[in-house]
C-alpha cells in the first residue's frame, strides 16, 4: 500500500481579499509523478511555498512527509529537494565549484549523479556557469536537484524558459532517474506538451483552486483530441 508523502485537507489560503485556494483537498502518494497544472498566476507557486513552510495557510491541514508543512524537521528538509522559481545560480563559480560547493549541505549527496546530467551537455567542469547558455545553466542547476538523492523532488516551474531541447533533455533524464530509485515528484508548470507519459496523477488549476483532478491514464482515454489541446479546451472554460 502505497503511503501519502503529502495531504492537504481543506486547506484555504487568501492574499487580502484575492482567494487562492479553499477548502483544498489533495493527497499525493509515495512513488508517484503528481503534476500541478495551469496558467501563470492562479497559485501554484503559492502552494509550493505553503508547502515548504514559507506561508502558513490561513487555515486547513498541510502534511509533508507526515509533518505539519509550517514547522518542518531537519531530518524532513533532507529528504526534499527543492527547485523553485527564480533559481540562484552562482554564475562566478565554475560547474565544478558549484557542486563542491553545493556537496557538504547535503548527507546523500551523490556526485556522479550531478555530472551525468552536465556530461550530457559534453560541458568542461571547468566552465564558469557565466558562460554558459541559460539552457546548460539550468541543467546544472537541475543536475544539483537530482544530487540530493531526496525521496521528495519538487520541481516548481520546471521548464525555467527553456528551449523544446532542454525540455526534452530534462524529461528524459527525469523519467530515467525516477526509473531506477523510488522518488516522489511533484512538477508544476504552465506548458503541457512534455508531461504526457512522466506524470500519474494531476490538477488543474485556475484562479480560487483546482478545476479538475484526474489520472492521466483516465484523462487520455478521450483520443478525440492531444492532452495539450484538452488542457487548453478545460482551463478555457473558466
Amino acid at each position: 500500500m502505497q503511503n501519502n508523502i503529502i495531504q492537504i485537507q481543506n486547506l484555504t489560503h487568501y492574499y487580502g481579499k484575492k482567494k487562492i485556494y479553499e477548502n483544498l483537498n489533495l493527497f499525493i502518494k509515495e512513488g508517484t509523478v503528481f503534476g500541478i497544472l495551469g496558467k501563470n498566476g492562479v497559485g501554484k507557486s503559492t502552494l509550493i511555498n505553503i508547502l515548504m513552510g514559507y506561508i502558513k495557510p490561513k487555515s486547513g491541514e498541510c502534511l509533508i512527509l507526515g509533518e505539519a508543512s509550517h514547522s518542518l524537521s531537519p531530518d524532513a528538509k533532507k529528504d526534499i529537494a527543492l527547485l523553485h522559481e527564480g533559481f540562484v545560480a552562482y554564475d562566478y563559480m565554475s560547474i565544478e565549484e558549484y557542486e563542491k560547493f553545493f556537496a557538504p549541505f547535503y548527507d546523500r549527496w551523490n556526485s556522479s549523479i550531478f555530472y551525468d546530467l552536465v556530461d550530457l551537455m559534453g560541458l568542461d567542469y571547468s566552465q564558469k556557469l557565466s558562460t554558459l547558455s541559460f539552457g546548460q545553466k539550468s541543467q546544472v542547476v537541475l543536475g544539483a536537484i537530482f544530487a540530493q538523492d531526496a525521496k521528495l523532488l519538487i520541481l516548481d516551474d520546471y521548464s525555467m524558459g527553456l528551449d523544446a531541447g532542454y525540455r526534452r533533455l530534462f524529461i528524459d533524464y527525469l523519467k530515467d532517474y525516477i526509473n531506477k530509485r523510488k522518488k516522489t515528484v511533484l512538477i508544476t508548470s504552465h506548458t503541457m506538451n512534455d508531461l504526457d507519459g512522466l506524470i500519474d496523477e494531476f490538477v488543474i488549476v485556475q484562479k480560487g483552486g483546482i478545476i479538475h483532478q484526474d489520472t492521466m491514464a483516465n484523462f487520455n482515454a478521450d483520443k478525440s483530441s492531444t492532452f495539450e489541446d484538452k488542457f487548453l479546451d478545460f482551463v478555457g472554460k473558466y
